[in-house]
C-alpha cells in the first residue's frame, strides 16, 4: 500500500501557524484602519494631509519601538515538570512523538521513548502513560505575548474614533499607542515559528518536547543525541511556516478593505440607518468608525477562539505556580519560569546584546537593507494607496457616478462610497498576495533542497524588491492623461499598482526566512523583529514625507489639492529604497548560523564543568 505523504508541517508547527497567521490578520486589519477611512478623516475631520501623515506614522514609531523587545521575550521559555516524588527543572530535547510519527520514524516513537536521564546518567525508558501522569509545564514567551497584544490592540483600535473626534493630537497618541502594542506581535509570532520548527534544541530556552534531561545532569548519552537526530524530520519546513504566518498579514489587509466595501458602501449605508446606527436626518452622520468597532472587537474574539493555542492562564496562575516550587529549586525557578518578570535592564540588555550581534553580522546587515527597502514600499502602499487608488481617473470616474447617485440621501457619505469603490480593488491583490506567498514558501523550501538556501533566498528578494520598484517607477511617469483609462485593464495604474503588491509577496520566501536559518532559535524572533524596526522606522520616515509632498496647502482638504500626478516623486522614492535594498541583500545574505553562536558556546561551557 502507498504510504499517504506527510502534511506540509508537523502538528506542533501547524496549529502554531495557523494561530499566529490569523492573529496577525487581525492585526494587520486594525492597523489597516486609518489608512482606508484616510478620505473620511480628511473630509469629515477638516484634516489636512501633513496631520493625515502624522497620524498614519505615529504608528509605525511605536511600532518599531517594541519590536526586539517582543522578539527577546518571545524567545525565551522554560519548563518544569513535577513528577509524584517532587519538582525539577528540566531540558527538552527533540520533538514529540507527534511529530515523529510524521517525519520519520517509527510509530514506536509515538508510544514511548522519553528518556529520563537521572543524576548517575543512567537513561530510564518511560511510557506515555506515565509521562501523562507527570504534570508537565511549559512557559514559552511566544504564547503569552501573542494574545497579549491581540487584546490590547483590539481596545486601541476600538478607542480610534474617540480619540479622532478629539482632534489630531489624540489621534496620533492611539496610533502610537496601536504601534507600541502591536510591535510585539509579529517577533514573538516568529518566535513560536521558530520554536516549533527547529530540528534541534540543546538549551533550556528553547527546547520543546521530547527527550527529558534533569536539571542537574551535565553530560547527556551520545546514544541518545544520535537518536534525537535521526528521529527528527529531514524536511526543510522554516519558510512553510513563515510563509503561514506572513500571509495572514495579507488576508487581514484583505479582510479590512472587504469590510470597508461592504460597510462604505450605499446600500450598507442606508441599512445601517434604517436599523438606527446612522442618523437619517443628519448630514454629519459617520460611517467610518464601524470599521475601527468591528475589527476591534474581533480582535478580542480571536484571542479567545485560540486560547488552546495562547498561554492565557498563565498570567491568572503564574503567582500560584511559582509558590509551588519546591525549596531546593525555588531560586533557580523563579529565575527561568517567569518569563516576563525579568526586570526592565536586563531586558535592555538583551536587545542591545541581539543588536550588536545581528549588525555585526553579514547576513544580520543583509536582513535590515532588505527590511529597510521593504518598510519604505509596503508601509507607504499600505497607508496611502487607498487614496491614491481615489485620486487615479479610473477610479474616480466611477465615484462620481455614485456621488451623483447618492447626493439625494443625506445622511450617506459621498466620500465613504469613494472609499469604498477604491478598498473593492485592493481585495483580489491582497488575496492574490497571500497565495503567493503561501506557494512561495512551499516552493522555496523545494527550491533551497536543490540550489541550495543561500542562492534561493537571494534571487527571491531581488525579484520582491526590484519588481514592484520599476512598477513605481513606471506609474510616477505616467500622466493626467495616462489615467484616462482608454488603456487595455493591463495597463491600468489601479491593476499595476495591485501587481507590485503582489510581486512584493515573494519576499515570503527570503528575507521573511532569513532569520530562521542565520539565527539561533531563541535569538531569532529577536532578529526578524530587528529588521522590523528598520522597515518601521523607513515606513514611518516615507509615509510622514509622502504626507508633505502630497500636501500642497496645509489649510486646504486634501480632496481639492491631491491629484494623482503628485504621487511621482513619492513612489520614485519608495522605488529606490525598495530596489537598492533588495540588491544589497541579494549580494550580501548567506544561509549560515552567525548569531547566537556565542551564547550556545557558552551554555556548553557551563555545562561541561
Amino acid at each position: 500500500m502507498k504510504t499517504p505523504s506527510p502534511p506540509i508541517l508537523p502538528p506542533r508547527a501547524l496549529h502554531w501557524s495557523i494561530a499566529a497567521s490569523t492573529a496577525a490578520a487581525i492585526s494587520y486589519a486594525d492597523r489597516g484602519t486609518s489608512a482606508i477611512a484616510a478620505s473620511s478623516l480628511l473630509d469629515e475631520l477638516h484634516w489636512n494631509e501633513s496631520q493625515l501623515g502624522q497620524v498614519q506614522s505615529a504608528f509605525f514609531v511605536g511600532y518599531a519601538l517594541t519590536q526586539v523587545f517582543g522578539g527577546v521575550l518571545g524567545g525565551r521559555s522554560s519548563s518544569s515538570t513535577t513528577s509524584a516524588k517532587g519538582s525539577y527543572n528540566s531540558i527538552a530535547i527533540g520533538s514529540g512523538s507527534s511529530d515523529n510519527d510524521y517525519y520519520g520514524k517509527d510509530k514506536d516513537a509515538e508510544e514511548t521513548k522519553l528518556l529520563n536521564i537521572n543524576n548517575s546518567n543512567t537513561a530510564t525508558a518511560i511510557s506515555s502513560t506515565t509521562q501523562q501522569q507527570q504534570q508537565q509545564k511549559r512557559q514559552e514567551g511566544y504564547r503569552r505575548i501573542l494574545p497579549l497584544s491581540l487584546v490590547l490592540t483590539g481596545i486601541t483600535t476600538i478607542l480610534f474614533p474617540m480619540a479622532a473626534m478629539a482632534g489630531p493630537n489624540w489621534a496620533i497618541l492611539d496610533r502610537f499607542s496601536l504601534g507600541l502594542l502591536e510591535g510585539v506581535l509579529l517577533p514573538a509570532a516568529m518566535a513560536g515559528v521558530s520554536s516549533t520548527t527547529t530540528t534541534t534544541t540543546t538549551t533550556t530556552t528553547s527546547s520543546t518536547d521530547g527527550i527529558i534531561v534533569a536539571s542537574d545532569t551535565t553530560t547527556t548519552t551520545s546514544a541518545a543525541l544520535e537518536r534525537h537526530n535521526s528521529i527528527k524530520g529531514k524536511k526543510d519546513i522554516k519558510a512553510t511556516a513563515s510563509a503561514i504566518v506572513i500571509a495572514g498579514c495579507y488576508l487581514g489587509s484583505a479582510w479590512a478593505y472587504l469590510s470597508a466595501w461592504i460597510i462604505f458602501s450605499e446600500t450598507s449605508q442606508v441599512h445601517l440607518a434604517q436599523w438606527g446606527f446612522l442618523q437619517q436626518d443628519s448630514a454629519s452622520a459617520s460611517v467610518w468608525p464601524l470599521l475601527f468597532y468591528i475589527n476591534g472587537i474581533l480582535s478580542l474574539f480571536i484571542t479567545g477562539m485560540f486560547s488552546s493555542e495562547f498561554d492565557l492562564s498563565g498570567w491568572r496562575n503564574n503567582g500560584s505556580n511559582n509558590s509551588s516550587s519546591s525549596k531546593n529549586n525555588t531560586k533557580r525557578y523563579d529565575e527561568s519560569t517567569d518569563i516576563l518578570s525579568s526586570s526592565a535592564m536586563v531586558i535592555m540588555k538583551d536587545v542591545i546584546t541581539i543588536a550588536k550581534e545581528t549588525l555585526s553580522a553579514k547576513s544580520g546587515r543583509a536582513i535590515v537593507a532588505a527590511q529597510i527597502g521593504q518598510g519604505a514600499l509596503l508601509y507607504s502602499i499600505a497607508s496611502w494607496g487607498p487614496l491614491y487608488l481615489e485620486r487615479i481617473a479610473d477610479v474616480s470616474t466611477t465615484t462620481a457616478t455614485a456621488v451623483d447617485t447618492t447626493s439625494s440621501l443625506s445622511f450617506v457619505s459621498s466620500t465613504a462610497v469613494a472609499a469604498s469603490i477604491a478598498a473593492s480593488s485592493l481585495i483580489v491583490p491582497q488575496i492574490t498576495q497571500a497565495l503567493i506567498g503561501m506557494s512561495i514558501g512551499v516552493g522555496a523550501d523545494k527550491l533551497s533542497a536543490t540550489i541550495g538556501s543561500r542562492l534561493t533566498r537571494r534571487s527571491l528578494q531581488f525579484i520582491s524588491g526590484v519588481g514592484p520598484a520599476m512598477i513605481l517607477v513606471y506609474l510616477s511617469l505616467l500622466t493626467s492623461d495616462s489615467n484616462s483609462g482608454d488603456g487595455t485593464t493591463f495597463q491600468s495604474p489601479a491593476f499595476l499598482f495591485g501587481v507590485a503588491q503582489t510581486i512584493s509577496a515573494i519576499s515570503l520566501g527570503a528575507v521573511s526566512v532569513s532569520h530562521l536559518e542565520v539565527a539561533t532559535p531563541s535569538k531569532s524572533g529577536a532578529v526578524y523583529a530587528l529588521g522590523n524596526v528598520f522597515a518601521a522606522i523607513s515606513g514611518s520616515i516615507t509615509v510622514t514625507l509622502f504626507g508633505v509632498l502630497l500636501d500642497k496647502d496645509g489649510q486646504q482638504q486634501a480632496a481639492t489639492t491631491t491629484a494623482a500626478s503628485d504621487f511621482s516623486l513619492p513612489f520614485q522614492i519608495v522605488a529606490i529604497l525598495s530596489a537598492v535594498g533588495s540588491i544589497f541583500y541579494s549580494l550580501s545574505i548567506e544561509s549560515d548560523l552567525e548569531i547566537g553562536m556565542q551564547e550556545t558556546k557558552k551554555d556548553h561551557q557551563s555545562k561541561s564543568r
